[in-house]
């Protein structure tokens, strides 16, 4: 875990070991570090100054000698708030450079039609996809029981808080034998916040494979059994799935989740604001 959290921050497995010994010792000379890394000087030394430039560590000259200090573990997280913002303002960038890349005509005449995807982190990275778009309504006609089952709670829960984030929103409607308890499954809430309706077909109107639609594509998914996604992007298919969508849409059932059901996963979503 730890690894990870160094690596988000662009510092490798040496540079976080370095860096952990600083903490054990406090401040200390590049020579005093390589006794206890047991690693030659010279390489210690590259890693305090990444350390150094990443601001991690300081460095300070004491009686001529090099003397290198951590900063406290809470450094950390200001790094980490700054990477964010960092992304934040490159993903607002993407806005004006994507449509300038998708009128190039490479792109236009090498893109495929149709994207197949495997497996449960193929499944993941295919759900994923409707989040490169944002200020959408989408359309599904959703086994939410075989798709938490492909996959798993948290990926839903991670899925749902970041189709909020880009205001994207959702009209599903889930077949009456795959339908979850809201209780059960607080991401799968309803209403403003949420920005998704749900509704329960009726009964003979099942599936344990389903799809969704949104800009000009349809992504159908399979059950845990199969595991396999493919999407396809038609403009014609949309607008055929999108009827059907309606036509089944028109004589379900609304649900209505109690506001408690609901409630963790919104506190959740708050607490990130």
């Amino acid at each position: 875990m730890i690894n990870d959290i160094f690596e988000t921050l662009g510092f490798k497995e040496e540079e976080t070991k370095t860096y952990l010994a600083l903490l054990d010792t406090g401040p200390s000379s590049g020579g005093d570090l390589s006794k206890k890394l047991g690693m030659p000087r010279p390489t210690v030394y590259g890693y305090l100054e990444k350390l150094v430039s990443g601001g991690l560590v300081t460095q300070s000259i004491h009686r001529g000698v090099k003397v290198f200090t951590p900063e406290s573990g809470e450094r950390i997280r200001v790094l980490y708030k700054r990477k964010i913002e960092d992304l934040r303002t490159k993903e607002k960038a993407l806005d004006n450079v994507i449509p300038k890349l998708e009128k190039r005509s490479g792109l236009n005449l090498m893109r495929p039609r149709i994207h197949f995807f495997e497996g449960r982190s193929g499944m993941e990275a295919a759900l994923q996809d409707n989040l490169s778009y944002s200020n959408l309504t989408m359309l599904a006609f959703w086994s939410i029981r075989s798709a938490i089952e492909a996959t798993s709670e948290e990926f839903f829960w991670y899925l749902n808080k970041e189709r909020i984030k880009r205001d994207m929103h959702l009209r599903g409607i889930w077949p009456p034998e795959q339908a979850v308890d809201v209780k059960r499954y607080p991401f799968m809430g309803v209403g403003k916040d949420f920005k998704r309706e749900i509704r329960v077909a009726p009964t003979g109107i099942d599936s344990s494979m389903g799809y969704w639609i949104y800009a000009n594509k349809v992504l159908f998914a399979s059950s845990s059994a199969e595991s396999f996604c493919f999407v396809i992007e038609s403009s014609e298919l949309v607008e055929m799935m999108s009827n059907q969508h309606k036509v089944i849409w028109d004589i379900s059932t609304p649900i209505t989740p109690k506001q408690e059901d609901m409630r963790p996963f919104l506190n959740d979503l708050y607490n990130d604001d």
